[in-house]
């Protein structure tokens, strides 16, 4: 087992016991595609849109062991599905039919009173396969709406069960031996091609044909070219095609001398050895049909201020399944949705919160100082006055809103968006804040990560600038690499190892 596939073992194990495993490939997939918000619900039209994801052939597992993730972006943001569905709660409709060989000889005729023209008497395979298939809750094997049909061929086609409900397939619908009294030939093309025709007018999402007899037709070398036709409108029509081969009466066998055609339209043809390996195979194919589970994603999670880059473009998706990684999927993150359109209005209460503050402090210092007592004039004689020395050029000084506890004064803030220091207000003083992950660094993240010494934030009367201390896995702002330097403005995003930080600026 791989770390991008894993067989589907339940599968496997049951058609191991019939005989060679379907050409289907039984490794995981996943589809993934967008859910826009409903624009005509004023509750959820400004919300982010989400993701549904379609899992075939991974084993049923809680909806915790599922994990989306962005591998084209550098912002970490684990998306786990908020509400998942089995097949049958699904809407992927399902429809199947049957076509199954009808001859007298194939199914038995045993049970009816022998005449004197019988030229064979056989027990065929009709009565254990009516008791095997009736076990089969054909009724499950789809989601609501799902469809079911049984032809029979011999020397004409008959429809068994007419296309309905999938409930109605079962085996005591088959009928009795003696409704197949004379039935003889094998047309066998001509039944799949009624039952391509009736697939094709199902408004189904799935269609499935199953092929079910001893895999001859009456005309070989005829039969062959207009089953590779067949094979093709199947492949181009999404049908997934099936072949169940048995012989049952010796005799019959012995006396066959047409050779099978089926596996012209089917690769694989499965061989089964009695009725209940039929009826099993059957089991099997529908268990196959219902190995997919959906599940649903936030493209953003207010709770943690994180989500997907939803820029119209394209992005690889990763799903994690119990830990392990299934194939990327492209995925074009679209409608171009950002965060100031609906939720998290809590940060910038937050920061507007703390510069009010800031603001309150720097007047409470300014109007609670008490102003000195005016010193006593002192009356002293004229003293000749010294003419003015020129003086130097202006300087420029910057003034602080206020000071931090060794009274530089703060220019602005940064503010990690996750991990154990998340929402921790870190302020960032006039000239330059050093960031890393241990002291003498002014702002001390824990994030394995990032560097000792990771970077700095210069403040001047020109602006702010990110300056890469050297790191080892650099310096990231609004998702892009910076080369050594890069400009700040404010409410820029700052990515430090795994750490979003959101920048403040007060000057």
């Amino acid at each position: 087992m791989t770390k991008h596939t894993r067989r589907w073992l339940v599968v496997a194990a049951l058609l191991a016991t019939a005989g060679p495993v379907y050409a289907e490939s039984s490794s995981i997939e996943v589809l993934l595609q967008v859910k826009p918000p409903d624009k005509n619900n004023p509750k959820t039209k400004d919300d982010a849109p989400q993701i549904e994801a379609t899992v075939i052939g991974a084993p049923t597992l809680p909806s915790e062991k599922f994990v989306l993730r962005d591998d084209s972006s550098k912002q970490t943001f684990d998306a786990k599905p908020t509400q998942k569905r089995e097949y049958n709660q699904g809407t992927e409709t399902l429809a199947v039919v049957i076509v199954m060989n009808g001859s007298e000889y194939w199914l038995g005729n045993d049970d009816i009173p022998a005449q004197a023209d019988d030229s064979v008497r056989c027990p065929g395979v009709l009565k254990p396969l009516k008791d095997a298939l009736d076990k089969l809750n054909f009724k499950d094997a789809g989601p609501t709406g799902s469809l079911g049909m049984v032809i029979t061929y011999a020397d004409r086609i008959v429809p068994r069960v007419p296309m309905g409900p999938l409930a109605n397939i079962t085996g005591t619908a088959l009928g009795q031996q003696t409704d197949y009294r004379g039935a003889a030939g094998l047309e066998l093309v001509q039944g799949i091609e009624q039952a391509m025709a009736e697939l094709h007018r199902a408004q189904t999402a799935r269609k499935v044909l199953i092929i079910i007899g001893d895999g001859r037709d009456i005309n070989p070398e005829a039969a062959k070219a207009r089953l590779v036709v067949l094979k093709k409108q199947a492949s181009q029509e999404q049908i997934q095609t099936f072949a169940i081969v048995y012989k049952t009466c010796e005799v019959l066998a012995e006396q066959a001398e047409s050779p099978m055609v089926i596996n012209a339209m089917v690769q694989q043809v499965l061989t089964a050895n009695s009725a209940e390996n039929i009826a099993q195979s059957v089991g099997s194919i529908l268990a196959r049909m219902a190995d997919r589970q959906y599940l649903t994603f936030p493209g953003y999670d207010p709770k943690v201020g994180l989500g997907f880059t939803w820029d119209g473009k394209p992005h690889n998706m990763v799903l994690k399944i119990d830990k392990e990684d299934a194939e990327p999927v492209g995925l074009t993150l679209a409608p171009i949705w950002s965060p100031s359109k609906g939720g998290f209005p809590w940060l910038i209460v937050i920061i507007v919160t703390l510069g009010a503050l800031v603001l309150a402090v720097i007047g409470v210092k300014i109007f609670s100082a008490k102003p000195a007592p005016m010193p006593m004039p002192i009356v002293a004689p004229a003293m000749p006055v010294e003419a003015p020395k020129p003086m130097g050029p202006a300087k420029t000084v910057m003034i602080g809103r206020d000071g931090d506890e060794g009274g530089f004064p703060v220019v602005g803030w940064i503010v990690p968006l996750n991990g154990t220091q998340a929402y921790q207000t870190f302020r960032l003083r006039s000239g330059g804040t050093k960031i890393g992950t241990a002291p003498p660094c002014d702002v001390v993240v824990n994030d394995g990560f990032m560097s000792t010494e990771h970077c700095q934030i210069n403040a001047s009367p020109q602006g702010f600038s990110l300056v890469d201390g050297g790191s080892t896995n650099g310096c990231y702002v609004n998702d892009r690499k910076i080369q050594q330097k890069q400009d700040l403005v404010d409410n820029d995003l700052i990515t430090l190892g795994k750490t979003n930080f959101k920048f403040k600026s007060i000057v």
